[in-house]
This record gives C-alpha cells, sequence and structure tokens, in this order.
C-alpha cells in the first residue's frame, strides 16, 4: 500500500505543469480548509473537504479509510486546544484533476496559564471530482519544532 501511494505521489509530481495561477488555487482551497476548520470546527471541515473514500496517514496511527473511519476520530477540539495548518507549496497536475499541497500545523494547549505548542508537518493530495477538489489523502506528523519564520501566536 505503501508502494502504491509513493508511486502515486511520484507520479503527479513528473506530470506537473501548474501555473502560477493553479499553483494559487490549490494552495487557496487548502488555506479554505485551514480557515474553515478554525471557524466550524475540525471535524465539519474534514467532513467537507475529504473525499468519501479519502485515506488518512498520521505518524503514530494506523492509516484509516473513509469517512466512517475517520471522521469519530476528529472529535471537536477542547477550548484550550487549537489546531491551525498554513499550507506552503502545492501544485496540480498537467491533467488538471489531481494536485498536491504541503504545510505546516502548530498545535496549540493553554492549560493553567501555560501554553503548549506542538509542530508538524502536512501533505495533501486532491483530486477534483464533479468540478470540487477533495482531499483523496491527507498525512501528517510531527516537527521537532517551529518552521523556520512560524509565528508562534
Amino acid at each position: 500500500m505503501h508502494r502504491m501511494m509513493m508511486i502515486t505521489c511520484l507520479s503527479i509530481w513528473a506530470s506537473v505543469g501548474a501555473t502560477a495561477t493553479e499553483k494559487a488555487e490549490i494552495i487557496a482551497i487548502d488555506q479554505a480548509f485551514s480557515d474553515m476548520a478554525a471557524q466550524k470546527g475540525t471535524r465539519a471541515a474534514f467532513a467537507f473537504y475529504l473525499a468519501e473514500d479519502a485515506v488518512k496517514l498520521d505518524g503514530g496511527a494506523h492509516p484509516m479509510q473513509g469517512h466512517d473511519l475517520i471522521l469519530p476520530t476528529l472529535g471537536e477540539l477542547s477550548p484550550d486546544i487549537s489546531l491551525t495548518w498554513t499550507p506552503r507549496d502545492g501544485k496540480i497536475s498537467a491533467s488538471q484533476d489531481l494536485a498536491f499541497t504541503w504545510g505546516t500545523y502548530v498545535l496549540k494547549r493553554v492549560r493553567n496559564g501555560e501554553t503548549n505548542l506542538s509542530y508538524g508537518k502536512y501533505t495533501t493530495i486532491w483530486e477534483k471530482r464533479n468540478g470540487d477538489w477533495k482531499a483523496i489523502l491527507d498525512m501528517g506528523n510531527p516537527s521537532p519544532g517551529p518552521y523556520p519564520n512560524e509565528e508562534d501566536d
């Protein structure tokens, strides 16, 4: 399974023909995904942007496929925890139906007046379905610290 995903990622990379406008388009979609998570909650955002048959691969966890398995694990974060992510780059394939984005995230916990920040990076593979971009694969894992120039607020 991992070999197939690597082949898929390499195929997307090899066929990339994105213009600056196309690159901005897919990055804007990913940013809208992050904004929706901040405004309506993580679960609502994933329910909207993930394809029904999406695969989620997170560090330290088993792979999950489909809304039925993924969404229940995305219970709403408690008020003292926030998750934000920032798309850093992305490309759309020459065929205009596949794309990827990658970026960084910050998980912020405030408890007893102390702030704890955890950092990570992610990759999302997107497929255009019925005119809408849907995330078909989402993966993330922790980083040792903030991305260069990452804001800590």
